[in-house]
Parts: structure tokens; sequence; C-alpha cells
């Protein structure tokens, strides 16, 4: 269950959610503020890339993810009033194409937030298609996302509708402080045993310039209007600290995009048992 989310999410990024008409009416970003490309090295080596592509109204149009086995091809719909509607998800494997997802997420919106995603999917895998619809729910408190809902999808379906899938699997919790993502836990997901506490810096996040709204509303629990310098990790049942994840974020000459993040994994130790790279380049 937890690959799903991270296939509808589609790469590390999520919400302080407000109305669409509000933050899209701020001058927060401009043409060269929008991300353009985003790395991520480990060792040397580039084990992953972000490219974003804009349509003439300025929105996201495509967003493509490979790191090295997988590729996910994004494209972004939208009506004729400029709101994002949809998008269409691609994924297979780089050493064999023929093995496809091909993934359909409608949104649906009240008050200008997104409450709901129908997800229409069918994977060819061995020469084997099989169908399936399936569906999250949103939950906010005024305008903050609280918890994200995990259905049971309908297989095997060509006709199933997205109001057929009613059971719940599982369910995500989320906190948020200034529009900033300060507390999360997933029990169910496969982080049944740890909750996290999120610490922040004053920099802007390099999602802030990216239109509409409606891209960071359906990121769930991974955008946040600044930036990430410290995670701890912990253990749901007894509360320890299990891990704890700094992040170093390097700014431009203005104090105001972020350039490059070094991500350092701590685990009962000194020495990170992980380091990652993030390098950051904008249009």
């Amino acid at each position: 269950m937890k690959n799903k989310f991270l296939l509808l999410l589609i790469t590390s990024f999520l919400i302080g959610c407000s109305n669409d008409s509000t933050d899209d009416s701020q001058d927060t970003s401009s043409s060269t503020n929008r991300i353009k490309k985003v790395e991520e090295i480990q060792n040397g080596i580039v084990i992953k890339t972000s490219d974003y592509e804009y349509n003439s109204s300025g929105d996201i149009s495509k967003l493509i993810i490979k790191d090295n086995s997988k590729s996910y091809q994004t494209t972004f719909n939208y009506d004729s009033s400029n709101k994002m509607i949809s998008w269409n998800l691609k994924e297979y494997y780089l050493a064999n194409p023929s093995d496809v997802i091909d993934q359909v997420n409608t949104l649906e919106y009240t008050n200008g937030l997104i409450t709901n995603i129908c997800i229409s999917r069918t994977e060819m895998e061995w020469d084997v298609l099989t169908n399936s619809m399936d569906r999250i729910s949103f939950s906010y408190s005024g305008s903050e996302l609280t918890s994200i809902k995990h259905y049971i999808q309908i297989t095997n379906s060509k006709t199933a509708e997205c109001s057929e899938v009613t059971d719940v699997d599982n369910e995500e919790f989320f906190e948020y402080s200034k529009g900033n993502l300060i507390g999360y836990e997933a029990p169910g997901t496969g982080f049944s045993d740890e909750y996290y506490e999120i610490e922040y810096d004053n920099g802007r996040n390099y999602l802030s310039a990216i239109k509409p709204d409606a891209f960071r509303y359906a990121l769930g629990n991974q955008y946040s209007v600044n930036n990430r310098k410290k995670v701890s990790v912990y253990d749901s049942y007894n509360d320890e600290l299990t891990a704890t994840i700094i992040f170093e974020n390097t700014y431009d000459e203005n104090n105001n995009l972020v350039k490059a993040v070094e991500k350092y994994y701590y685990v009962g130790s000194t020495t990170p048992s992980n380091t990652t790279t993030m390098n950051y380049y904008y249009h």
C-alpha cells in the first residue's frame, strides 16, 4: 500500500494546504524561480533525476523521474478554465519498458481543496493485463491537511467506478504548523512502528513557485513552505528515538533559492549510515 502512495505522489514533495484563489494570487514566483531539474547523488553517482516542464500559462505540464531502474512520466491535464483536473502517470522498468503501468488520476475538489482522487490503472506484466480502480480521500481542519485515507482497490474489472471503492485499507496522519508538516504517522502503510517529527529553516521550498496549487495539494505529506533541517524518527510503541536525518541547505546569493542539500541519515552512531546530495536547477 505504501507503493500506491508513492506512485501517486510521484516524487519527494507535499503541502501546507490553502485555497487556490489565495496562494495563486500571491506573487511568490517568477519564471526564473521555477524548478527545472533535481539531481540526487550518492557516492558520486547520480541515482535519481526529476525534470519539470511547464505550459504556456506557466503551469506544470510534465514531470519525468528516472532512477537506476525505473522511469515515471507524468502529464498534467487542465480544463478550459485552466484548472488541473487529472494527471496521467506511466511507470516502467528501464530494462523492460514493455511491462508498464498506465494510471489516470482524476481530481475532485471541495472549496478549492482536493478531497478525492480516483485512480484508474492498467498494468501490463509478462503479457498479462490487469485493470484496477482505486481511490484516495483527503480530510482537512480548515485548510490544513489532517489525514489521507487509502481504499482497497477493485481489480480485474473494466467497468468499476470510483464510487464503488468504499472499503478503507489504511490512513496517514499529518500535523502542520505555519504551512510546514511537523508531524507524520502512517500506521498500516509500511511505517506502522514509526512516527516523524520535522523541523525547518526559513528558506523557501523549491516547489513553492510551481503553479497551480493543485499540484502541491495532491502531494500528501511531502510539501511544506520551508525546507527541512531535521527529521527525528521515533518508535511508535515506546517513543524512543531510532534515527535522525540532518539536512544542510545551501542557498543562492540572495538566500532565496535552495541550490543544494546534503542529507545525512544517522542510526545509533555519530557517523551517518547514508549520505545523499541533492542539486537544484531553475529556469
